[in-house]
């Protein structure tokens, strides 16, 4: 069994919140945002096929 092994992470996350806060946490909330939008509409536009004369 190996003694080295090496795991790449792409998470970088931690790092782009340490260099810059303001702006990791901005795109954060922008995010969520949309997908509360996103969501919203699905249930839109599902209640909107329940309806009568669709």
């Amino acid at each position: 069994m190996p003694g080295d092994i090496v795991v790449r992470d792409s998470d970088d996350r931690s790092e782009r919140m340490i260099k810059d806060p303001g702006r990791y946490f901005a795109e954060a909330r922008e995010r969520a945002e949309r997908e509360v939008r996103r969501e919203a509409e699905v249930r839109k536009d599902a209640a909107g096929q329940d309806e009568p004369g669709d």
